[in-house]
């Protein structure tokens, strides 16, 4: 089932950046410093990256579920990225705070940062088992969604590229100044 081996890849970019999320707020947790711009910029990726091509792939993959009859739970999609975006906005003030020394916000920063990633890795793990519901051993449709999926991310190549980029120098700062 190459679609799924192709989301996996796709998902091991995202995971990377949660990896750096959880180490960020470990250390937060420990009452260590991380750099506010640190936080910022993860979320900022992530936030890219679920808004460009993980949620076409989704939407896309809805389309198929519904239109050929197979539940595809649409709204309960829509609420969990109505609640990434809440999390995601509200991080980002409780990063602006813990930048201007806001000792409270290190909790709360932590706190919501832990809550945002156990979200969107539910929301990744549900993306899979619609995926393998769709294409269900039929390589006709797992052909077509591949298809798909390499389509989408031609579109947003270049944000993805520079994305990459960042985040390979963000993990570097991140080993260098959390050191």
């Amino acid at each position: 089932m190459k679609s799924l081996q192709y989301l996996a890849r796709e998902e091991r970019f995202i995971e990377s950046l949660l990896e750096m999320l959880d180490y960020f707020t470990y250390r937060l947790d420990n009452r260590k410093d991380v750099p506010p711009y640190m936080f910022k910029e993860t979320i900022e990726l992530l936030q890219i990256y679920i808004n460009v091509s993980h949620r076409m792939r989704e939407k896309m993959i809805l389309a198929f579920l519904d239109s050929s009859g197979i539940y595809a739970p649409s709204q309960e999609c829509d609420q969990i990225h109505v609640s990434l975006i809440k999390h995601e906005r509200f991080l980002l003030r409780a990063v602006e705070a813990y930048d201007l020394g806001y000792n409270g916000a290190k909790g709360v920063l932590a706190c919501y940062a832990k809550r945002y990633a156990l979200i969107l890795r539910q929301h990744l793990t549900l993306e899979t088992e619609l995926l393998t519901r769709w294409i269900d051993n039929q390589k006709q449709r797992d052909m077509e969604i591949l298809k798909q999926f390499k389509k989408i991310d031609r579109g947003a190549k270049r944000t993805r590229e520079r994305g990459a980029v960042r985040m390979e120098e963000l993990k570097r700062e991140s080993m260098t100044v959390t050191a």
